[in-house]
């Protein structure tokens, strides 16, 4: 058997702590290359009780830190790269441009030999509030300087890549994926029920869909908001609904198993998210897989995922009339509905994960020539 070739994932979360879209990604890229590569992921510890080092099925974990939580990550782009220059690879793979980026910034000061790739996931950083900070700035272009090779998740993103780094060489989209698998269809649909499964942060936006509400129900009474996850803003929405007098009307779930989130997923006529930074939006494609017809805003990489009035529709972001106004549009309009679900389902199949990790693989290859 020839020997395969040993490639670092660096991704600063990663089980048990809470899955976003990029550790998604680092999952699956471990799960499906890990018999063609030998995969090592270098995580941060984060908690106390977990394993410095423990072999799975088909790849390894080493975590580095100290279990603490609040302190972990900001060692993780030193204590990260170390790690991945102790394990000898032949390429590392930073996974979320922030503190993996920032561990593949001190790997190529400390091992340049070692080949480096980079997956762009995050869309925040670059909202104006952040990018006033100066320091932000200057590690931000130090971060996609960094790789010799990088991948992102969405156009807009690759974009970014190639202002920042004047040249738009090595520099290709692939997106996250979605296992259409674990996403129910042919579910029956529950009348005038509209979804939002997304963490309560600032970027997510909630408060502009419960300002926007009322118009809805003034006009559907019998429309229902469901809400689903958990987060900083959480309190925040919750004393809004109770200050407008929704309650009735906006159900708040908190967090929950992901099946049992994907079931309301898929009972939903129509799913909301008013984002106001994105890197692509794996909670529309997954939205397009159940069969429910999604809107979100043009921010991002959204519109690689949302075509308006083909899959879904797109509305200005900071925009709480629009929102109220795409709402109520699809509840005027089955037929509008049904066109966009149709078109939505065969979109969600070109962001399998297997179609994805296909392309992930072609990359490895090439830069491990």
């Amino acid at each position: 058997m020839p020997k395969k070739h040993r490639v670092v994932i660096l991704s600063c979360f990663y089980d048990p702590f809470p899955s976003g879209g990029a550790e998604i990604m680092v999952k699956e890229t471990l799960e499906r290359l890990g018999d063609k590569y030998e995969l090592i992921l270098v995580a941060a510890k984060h908690y106390k009780d977990v394993k410095i080092e423990e072999t799975r099925d088909n790849y390894r974990i080493v975590r580095v830190g100290f279990g603490n939580i609040k302190i972990d990550k900001f060692l993780y782009p030193f204590l990260g790269a170390l790690e991945a220059k102790k394990q000898k690879p032949e390429m590392a793979h930073a996974i979320m441009e922030s503190y993996a980026g920032g561990a593949l910034v001190v790997l190529k000061r400390i091992a340049p030999g070692i080949k480096r790739l980079l997956t762009l996931q995050s869309g925040d950083l670059d909202d104006d509030k952040k990018q006033k900070v100066v320091y932000v700035r200057y590690f931000w272009k130090l971060i996609h300087m960094a790789p010799n090779y990088i991948t992102a998740i969405s156009g807009f993103l690759a974009k970014r890549a190639i202002r920042l780094r004047a040249c738009k060489d090595n520099v290709e989209v692939i997106p996250n994926g979605v296992d259409l698998s674990i996403v129910p269809q042919s579910i029956v649909k529950t009348p005038f029920q509209i979804f939002n499964h997304s963490r309560f942060s600032w970027e997510k936006a909630h408060d502009l869909i419960i300002e926007a509400w009322p118009k809805v129900v003034e006009k559907y009474s019998e429309a229902k908001l469901i809400l689903v996850n958990d987060g900083p803003e959480k309190e925040k929405i919750v004393q809004l609904v109770k200050k407008k007098g929704l309650e009735d009307s906006v159900i708040m779930k908190g967090l929950m198993p992901q099946k049992d989130a994907f079931k309301l997923l898929a009972q939903s006529e129509i799913f909301i998210c008013p984002s106001l930074a994105e890197g692509l939006g794996n909670v529309f494609i997954e939205a397009q897989a159940a069969g429910v017809v999604p809107v979100g805003t043009r921010v991002g990489g959204i519109p690689d995922v949302i075509q308006d009035m083909e899959n879904g529709l797109l509305i200005d972001s900071k925009n709480s009339e629009q929102i109220a106004e795409a709402i109520i549009k699809l509840l005027d309009d089955k037929a509008l509905r049904n066109k966009l679900r149709s078109k939505g389902l065969e979109t969600s199949k070109l962001f399998e994960w297997g179609v994805v990790m296909s392309r992930i693989e072609n990359v490895y290859n090439d830069i491990l020539k």
